[in-house]
């Protein structure tokens, strides 16, 4: 329903849900958490929180910020509809975390059902073989590229553009090619913003402060989804919503703080050293992928230094599917008991299919008759949930009533918030990228990037440290 969202009513009942009986006692057993541990932790989270709010009112944090930034959402829907019926396809190139937000919402949203809606590819690869073929498939007078990367120092991504550019040029020519990119980078400085102001070519701002992974409600993953026809401000409402949610400084009642608070006692207490995580619908698939990328990209932020952090729990791993649980079923219940399971599950499928009734003689068989696959789905998740439980097992279950943008953009913020609580509790300063902006890329250096001739050099004695007879 077109803007159901903005009705209080409406979004109180596709509120996402966390329940983390999986984690605790009394559902678990001895292996879970007790609730004095858990109100050990409290004061900590609470600090968490207020830090959070902190930063929030002081404009220093860019995360809260996202989910109410309508100058930025309304320029990603001017420039979408700009394009849309004018190109057929729109190729995103970018590399990790620039790319992988922005694929973890088209996958699990799609394209919608507006007015003539783009295709969209994701162009997150350098195998020359795989680029060709996108590149070979397309007809380049009818698509336009999203050049994404935060300075435009990304080795990858700037190859991409630098093919993409000649073989525009070459067709189009020097005035119409400029039509055919939109880039999205910082909106004073880098490289990419230097070859906006040569170049004349749209632009959209990355936000300041802020990661790949942690700016997927930014123009970085909306513009892709905007110009796929999906209304990009109610994935905010959804972000905004949950963001509002997850002030309180009740633990207790704060989703953030729950979930954070449990995967933070899981590793200091019981030894949790991976967090698995299971999407039970296949649209959820990208954002586990997502949620992996992002749960090691910030609990690796600066500050988390030995005297402060843990090594446990920042190994994530994606599980996802029937084929999957089966194979991994046995994995997850008997050996070994060193991870959390985070199950995200949709309340409700969309084009769900009734199982035909048939074969009443068979008892073994037609009980299926009549119950709707997505049923089927839940009650397997919840199988195995309880089948966790009983292997003393530790579990997280996220449901989001169905996968629209409402919640999928509660879940992604929701997620991010989870990620920087936790860096924050072991010591992290996962708004801190002075650490990460400063390290040396060994790509740059070993492909002759100046300025890196010191590293370069480093890695050459290094490879030359191979041994022959080590190789067969």
């Amino acid at each position: 329903m077109a803007q159901a969202f903005r009705r209080k009513r409406w979004r109180q009942e596709q509120r996402l849900r966390v329940d983390v009986n999986g984690m605790m006692a009394p559902f678990v057993g001895a292996a879970g958490l007790a609730d004095e541990e858990v109100a050990l932790l409290a004061p900590r989270l609470v600090d968490m929180m207020e830090s959070v709010e902190r930063r929030r009112r002081a404009s220093s944090m860019a995360l809260p910020h996202l989910a109410f930034e309508r100058n930025a959402s309304g320029r990603v829907r001017r420039v979408a509809e700009q394009l849309r019926g004018r190109f057929d396809d729109l190729v995103v190139l970018a590399v990790g975390g620039s790319g992988l937000g922005a694929r973890a919402l088209w996958s699990a949203l799609g394209p919608a059902s507006g007015p003539s809606p783009m295709r969209v590819q994701f162009a997150d690869t350098i195998d020359p073989s795989a680029f060709t073929a996108v590149l070979e498939a397309l007809d380049l007078r009818r698509t336009v590229f999203d050049v994404v990367s935060r300075w435009g120092d990304t080795a990858e991504t700037m190859s991409q553009f630098l093919i993409v550019r000649e073989r525009l040029l070459k067709e189009l020519g020097a005035v119409e090619y400029r039509q055919h990119f939109v880039v999205t980078t910082d909106p004073e400085h880098g490289t990419l913003r230097q070859v906006v102001n040569d170049e004349g070519f749209r632009s959209l701002s990355w936000p300041a402060g802020l990661s790949g992974q942690l700016a997927t409600l930014s123009p970085v993953g909306l513009f892709p989804l905007a110009c796929a026809g999906t209304d990009v401000a109610e994935i905010l409402a959804g972000a905004a919503d949950m963001e509002e949610r997850c002030r309180t400084t009740e633990p207790a009642t704060n989703p953030a703080l729950v979930l954070a608070g449990a995967l933070h006692l899981a590793a200091e207490l019981r030894q949790c050293r991976s967090v698995v995580v299971v999407p039970c619908a296949e649209r959820l698939t990208g954002l586990a992928d997502w949620a992996c990328q992002l749960w090691s990209d910030v609990l690796g932020a600066p500050g988390a230094g030995p005297e402060t952090a843990t090594e446990a729990a920042t190994v994530p791993m994606r599980s996802v599917g029937p084929v999957q649980r089966h194979a991994h079923g046995r994995l997850l219940t008997e050996d070994p008991s060193d991870q959390v399971i985070v199950f995200l599950r949709l309340e409700e499928h969309a084009h769900d299919v009734v199982v035909p009734e048939a074969y009443a003689d068979l008892e073994t068989l037609c009980y299926l008759g009549g119950h709707r696959l997505g049923e089927l789905v839940n009650l397997e998740q919840q199988a195995v949930e309880l089948a966790l439980a009983a292997a003393g097992r530790l579990a997280v279950t996220v449901t989001c009533p169905s996968a629209s943008p409402f919640g999928v953009g509660q879940l992604v913020y929701l997620l991010e918030l989870i990620a920087v609580t936790v860096a924050g509790l072991r010591g992290a300063r996962p708004w801190d990228e002075a650490g990460a902006e400063n390290r040396l890329s060994l790509l740059d250096a070993l492909a002759g990037r100046p300025g890196y001739e010191g590293r370069r050099a480093d890695a050459q004695r290094w490879i030359a440290r191979r041994e022959e007879r080590y190789v067969v």
